[in-house]
C-alpha cells in the first residue's frame, strides 16, 4: 500500500465526517425551516378559519344594527311629514315596526318645548288623552320625581312605545349625558347613537335594563329654500342583550367568546359580555360604526374552537426531518434526496403562484409595480384590459407617468393622497378617479397602493398596488341620486295637494256646523212657539170668559134689583178668570226669556261668564215641548257654582245635539228610557257626562261615530253631521275633548271635558 493512502484515507473520512455534518447542518436547517414554513401555515388556516367565524358574528351583527339604525330614521321622517300624529297612531306605528327589530324596548318621540310654554304643553298632552300628564325629572332619592328645572329648553317624552314601560313626561334635558348625542344629531342632521345607559322606567318595579339610544332629529316643514327648524327628536332605546341576542347565539354556535368595549368614548369595562370576559392573545378586533360610535368587537376562540381546529403537524414535521436527515448518511443518496425535496418545494411554489394568479384574475383586479431607481413600471393582463390594451400593443415604458391616464379633473385629488403617503404619512392610498380607456374615453376606476421599499433616509425605492374597474357602481349611484331628487319633488307636489285638501275640508266643515246651528235655532223656535200656545189660547179664553161676564153683570145692573149673592159670585169669577189669565201670561213670558237667551247663545258665539247648569236648565226648557212627547225620561244631576268662562252657544249646541242623538239613536220607537245629564268639576276642569240607557252601538259603528255625514238613521232624521259638530265644537272653540264608551245593549256613555276657561282663539 503505497504511503500516501494514509493521508488519502484520514482525507476520505474527513471529507466523509465533513459530508456528514454538512448533511445534519443542512438537514437539521432545512427540518427547522420545513418546521416553520408549516407552522406559519397553521396557524395562518388557523387566523382564517378564526377571521371567517368572526366575521360571521359581526356581519350578523352590524345587519341587526344597521336596519335598527335605518328604522329609527325612518320612523323620525315619517313624524316630519305627520306632524300633527296622535298617540294612538305613533303606537301602531312603533308595535309595527318593532316586531321586526332585536332590541328596540322603546321609541319615543321627545319634541323640544321653550320653558314659557311648559304648561300650555302639559295640558294640550292631557287633551290628547294622557291624562295627569306632567313633566318630571328624577328626584334626589331613588325611584322619586320631582318638578323639572327651569331651563331654556325642555326635551319630555311625549309619546313612548311601550306606554307601559315609557317614561313619560321624563324631561330628557336634566341629563347632559342623554344630550350629548341629541345635541350631535340636531348639529349634524343624521341619526346618533348615545353612550349606554342605564334605561329609566317609571314604573318603580321594573328591572334596570342596560341600553343606548339612537336618536335622529325631527324637523318642522318649511318653504322652499328654507333652513328647516328642529322641532325635537324621535329616540329608539336599544337593548344591549337582545341587540346582541342573534350574534351571540351564533358566537356560541361558532365556539366564540363575545366582548364588546365602546371606543368613542373609551370605556373600561365592555359594554356586554357573552362568554369569558378575558380577551387572550388569539382573539381578533372588529370596529363598528353605531351610528357615529365606533365600538370595538373582540371574538376569542374558546377551547372547543381551538381543539376543532386542524391537527398540527409541524412538530411531526420537524420529527420526521430531522430523523431522515440522520438516515440520510451517504451523499449521493442524500443529493437525490434533497434533489427530489427541491423539486418538490419548487413544484408547491409554482402551484402557489399559479393559486395566487388565479384569485387575482377572479377578483378582476389589475396589479401594478413600480421601481423608483429605474423609473420601471410593470402592470398586469387585467390592468392593461381595463385601460383598453390587450398587452401586445402597448406596455409603459420609462417615460410614463400617471398622470398621463387621469382625468385632469382628478388629478390634484389623486396627487394628494398620493404624495402624503409617499411622504410616509399614511400607511397606503387608496383613491377613485377616472382612468384613460384606449377606445372608450374614461373609465372610473379605484386604486390602492403602498410603498413596499424604502431607503435609510425613508425615500420610497418601490411601491405596488392595485385597480379595478368601477363603472357600474358609479352608474348605480347616479341613478340613486337622480331618483332621490325625483322624489323628493313628487312628495313636495303631493303635500302641496294635500293641504289645499285640508283647507277646504275645513271650510265644508265650518259651513255644515253653522248649517246644523241654524238648523237647531230652528227646532227650538217651532217647539217654543207650540209650547206658548197653550198659555195663550189659555189666556185668550180666561180674557173672552171675563169679557161675557162683565156685559151679562152690566144688563143686570141695568135691570135693577141686584142681589149681594150675585154680586159675590161675579166677584169670584173675575178672581179666579184673572187668576187663570195671568198664570198663562206668566208662563208665556217666562218662555220667551229663556228662549230669548238660549237664542241669542245659539246664534252668536260671543264669550261671557255663566253658570252651567243656569244654561243646561234653559236649553232643556227650550226642548221641554217636544221631549215631554217621548216616553223616556231626562234627568239633570248638575250641582250650582260650577261657574264657567267661555261660549254658552257652542255649548248649547253640543247639549242639544247630543240629547237629540240620544232619543233619536238610543230607544226604539215608544220605548221606555232613561237619559241622565250629570257634571262634576275637575280642578280648572269639568265633566259632563251623557248617559242613557238605550241600544247601545257595536264597535264598527263607534269608530265612524265622528266621521262626517255618517248616521244610522240616515232618511229617518239623522243627517250624520250632529257628532262631528259635536267633536269640532268641544275641541276647537271650547278647548275640550270628547270621548264616547258604548257596548251593544248596555247603553252609550258621552263624555264631554272641557275647561272652565276657554282658550282664547289661536291659543289652542
Amino acid at each position: 500500500m503505497p504511503s500516501s493512502w494514509p493521508n488519502r484515507l484520514e482525507r476520505k473520512r474527513f471529507s466523509d465526517a465533513l459530508l456528514i455534518a454538512l448533511t445534519l447542518a443542512v438537514g437539521g436547517i432545512g427540518s427547522l425551516l420545513g418546521y416553520g414554513a408549516v407552522g406559519d401555515a397553521e396557524l395562518l388556516r388557523f387566523k382564517e378559519l378564526r377571521s371567517a367565524a368572526a366575521r360571521q358574528v359581526v356581519d350578523s351583527f352590524t345587519q341587526d344594527l344597521a336596519r335598527t339604525v335605518e328604522a329609527v330614521r325612518g320612523a323620525g321622517l315619517m313624524l316630519e311629514s305627520h306632524q300633527q300624529m296622535q298617540r294612538e297612531a305613533f303606537n301602531r306605528y312603533a308595535a309595527t315596526l318593532a316586531k321586526g327589530l332585536p332590541g328596540l324596548m322603546l321609541l319615543e318621540w321627545q319634541p323640544i318645548v321653550p320653558h314659557a310654554r311648559l304648561a300650555q304643553f302639559e295640558a294640550q298632552a292631557r287633551a290628547l288623552g294622557l291624562a295627569d300628564y306632567r313633566v318630571l325629572e328624577p328626584g334626589p332619592s331613588p325611584d322619586s320625581w320631582m318638578p323639572v328645572r327651569e331651563r331654556p329648553e325642555h326635551v319630555p317624552v311625549l309619546f313612548g312605545w311601550p306606554e307601559n314601560a315609557s317614561p313619560l313626561g321624563l324631561d330628557l334635558a336634566f341629563d347632559p349625558l342623554r344630550m350629548a348625542s341629541k345635541l350631535e344629531a340636531r348639529a349634524t342632521g343624521r341619526p346618533v347613537a348615545s353612550v349606554t345607559f342605564t334605561v329609566i322606567h317609571r314604573r318603580p318595579d321594573a328591572e334596570p335594563v342596560t341600553g343606548f339610544a339612537i336618536t335622529a332629529p325631527v324637523y318642522a316643514r318649511s318653504e322652499a329654500g328654507e333652513r328647516p327648524a328642529v322641532i325635537g327628536y324621535l329616540a329608539g332605546v336599544i337593548e344591549l342583550p337582545s341587540l346582541f341576542r342573534r350574534a351571540a347565539l351564533l358566537a356560541e354556535r361558532l365556539q366564540l367568546d363575545l366582548l364588546v368595549h365602546a371606543v368613542d368614548p373609551p370605556s373600561k369595562e365592555p359594554i356586554y359580555v357573552h362568554g369569558s370576559a378575558d380577551a387572550g392573545p388569539l382573539a381578533e378586533a372588529h370596529k363598528v360604526e353605531v351610528a357615529g360610535r365606533v365600538w370595538n368587537v373582540r371574538l376569542q376562540p374558546q377551547p372547543g374552537f381551538i381543539a376543532g381546529a386542524p391537527p398540527q403537524v409541524a412538530s411531526w414535521v420537524l420529527a420526521a426531518g430531522l430523523a431522515a436527515t440522520l438516515l440520510l448518511s451517504a451523499s449521493l443518496w442524500w443529493a437525490q434526496r434533497r434533489s427530489r425535496e427541491l423539486a418538490q418545494a419548487q413544484s408547491r411554489l409554482v402551484n402557489e403562484s399559479e393559486r395566487l394568479q388565479n384569485i387575482i384574475a377572479a377578483t378582476g383586479v389589475g396589479t401594478w409595480d413600480y421601481a423608483f431607481e429605474t423609473r420601471k413600471a410593470t402592470v398586469s393582463e387585467r390592468w392593461l384590459a381595463i385601460a383598453g390594451h390587450d398587452g401586445a400593443d402597448w406596455q409603459p415604458g420609462p417615460d410614463y407617468h400617471w398622470k398621463q391616464d387621469c382625468h385632469p379633473d382628478d388629478v390634484a385629488a389623486v396627487e394628494a393622497v398620493l404624495r402624503a403617503h409617499l411622504q410616509g404619512q399614511t400607511d397606503h392610498y387608496e383613491v377613485e378617479y377616472r382612468h384613460r380607456h384606449r377606445t372608450e374615453g374614461w373609465t372610473w376606476v379605484a386604486t390602492r397602493g403602498k410603498v413596499v421599499r424604502r431607503d435609510r433616509a425613508g425615500k420610497p425605492l418601490q411601491i405596488v398596488g392595485m385597480m379595478v374597474e368601477i363603472n357600474a357602481r358609479k352608474q348605480a349611484e347616479a341613478r340613486i341620486l337622480e331618483l332621490n331628487n325625483t322624489l323628493e319633488q313628487r312628495v313636495r307636489e303631493r303635500s302641496a295637494r294635500l293641504e289645499a285638501t285640508m283647507e277646504k275640508l275645513c271650510e265644508v266643515q265650518e259651513e255644515l256646523s253653522r248649517t246644523e246651528a241654524r238648523a237647531t235655532l230652528s227646532t227650538m223656535v217651532a217647539s217654543v212657539s207650540h209650547e206658548l200656545s197653550t198659555p195663550m189660547s189659555n189666556g185668550l179664553i180666561a180674557s173672552s170668559a171675563l169679557s161675557a161676564q162683565a156685559t151679562d153683570f152690566e144688563r143686570r145692573i141695568a135691570a135693577g134689583g141686584l142681589r149681594r149673592s150675585e154680586l159675590q159670585r161675579f166677584v169670584e169669577q173675575m178672581r179666579g178668570g184673572s187668576q187663570l189669565a195671568q198664570r198663562n201670561l206668566e208662563r208665556a213670558v217666562e218662555l220667551l226669556r229663556n228662549f230669548r237667551q238660549v237664542a241669542a247663545d245659539q246664534a252668536s258665539e260671543q264669550r261671557r261668564r255663566f253658570e252651567l247648569h243656569e244654561v243646561i236648565q234653559e236649553i232643556v226648557g227650550t226642548l221641554a215641548p217636544t221631549l215631554k212627547r217621548r216616553p223616556q225620561r231626562l234627568l239633570l244631576d248638575i250641582p250650582a257654582g260650577i261657574a264657567m268662562d267661555s261660549y254658552p252657544g257652542p255649548l248649547g249646541q253640543v247639549a242639544i245635539n247630543l240629547i237629540n242623538n240620544a232619543y233619536l239613536h238610543a230607544f226604539e220607537e215608544g220605548q221606555a228610557g232613561e237619559l241622565r245629564i250629570q257634571a262634576r268639576q275637575e280642578g280648572d276642569q269639568v265633566r259632563i257626562e251623557f248617559r242613557d240607557n238605550g241600544r247601545g252601538m257595536s264597535p264598527e259603528a263607534l269608530d265612524k261615530l265622528f266621521l262626517p255625514f255618517f248616521s244610522t238613521k240616515i232618511g229617518k232624521g239623522g243627517t250624520g253631521l250632529g257628532m262631528a259638530i259635536v267633536q269640532t265644537l268641544s275641541s276647537k272653540t271650547l278647548g275640550g275633548s270628547v270621548s264616547v264608551a258604548s257596548e251593544p245593549g248596555q247603553g252609550t256613555c258621552v263624555t264631554v271635558l272641557l275647561p272652565l276657561c276657554a282658550p282664547t282663539p289661536g291659543s289652542a
